[in-house]
């Protein structure tokens, strides 16, 4: 239930020319007939800071060239690398392309905003892993349980900016934070791109961890019963004792 669920195989690689040859190589591997390989950048100037990956788009006819200031939409079926993306990126990226993407690299650039996310992805890894090496980011069992249960209970497809959404999101939040947990917004955000999540809505629920460890309480119609928190503590009990 709480796998990884784009359906395709993931991979990440380092951002050094040995890396950025892996992530190449890997994305050519995973075509198919009549498939491009797309690279996503920021920007377009930023094709032109590294010359193994402009030559990479500019020298073949089945490589095409995406930019998130663009709307990064990929032009057909393939592979896909994206490159210097943090895990927000990726969230917006796939959610356009869900139905395009055949496989997807990302090329790291800040390994702590990738961690949470390649933590629970755990993609296969490229080039050098030496940046991996150290523990990865785990939640607190009793986080985890209200973030599998507002993912199952929330419609992907709505902003958690308003209505039913943010009421899940940010009662849970506010339930978590007034017993005592605490809230990583880099890494609930992590793990909610692994399981599901796609567009602002991540970007959105790190904001709202922001806002809430700095003393904001952000307006809802209604909170959760007392007792909430004792439901999660139960449901991570149980599963511990399977």
């Amino acid at each position: 239930m709480f796998e990884h669920r784009a359906g395709y195989p993931v991979a990440i690689t380092s951002p050094d020319d040995e890396g950025l040859k892996a992530g190449m190589e890997w994305c050519i591997q995973h075509m198919e007939d009549g498939d491009h390989v797309t690279v996503w950048t920021h920007l377009k100037g930023n094709l032109s800071h590294n010359d193994l990956l402009e030559q990479f788009v500019t020298r073949h006819s089945d490589v095409d060239h995406v930019t998130a200031r663009g709307g990064a939409y990929m032009r057909g079926s393939g592979p896909a690398l994206m490159a210097w993306a943090d895990q927000n990126d990726i969230s917006e990226f796939t959610r356009g392309n869900a139905n395009r993407i055949r496989a997807l690299c990302v090329v790291s650039w800040d390994e702590d905003r990738l961690r949470p996310w390649v933590a629970e992805v755990q993609p296969e890894m490229l080039g050098d892993t030496a940046a991996w090496d150290e523990p990865m980011p785990r939640l607190d069992p009793v986080v985890e349980e209200a973030m599998k249960s507002m993912t199952l209970t929330m419609n992907h497809n709505n902003t958690i900016s308003a209505g039913y959404e943010k009421d899940e999101v940010v009662s849970a939040l506010l339930a978590l934070h007034d017993a005592g947990y605490h809230l990583d917004g880099s890494a609930l955000a992590g793990w909610v791109i692994a399981h599901g999540w796609l567009g602002r809505n991540p970007a959105r629920l790190e904001k709202y961890v922001e806002d809430i460890n700095r003393g904001v309480r952000p307006r809802v119609r209604r909170m959760f019963r007392g007792d909430y928190i004792d439901y999660l503590r139960t449901r991570s009990d149980n599963r511990r004792d399977r």
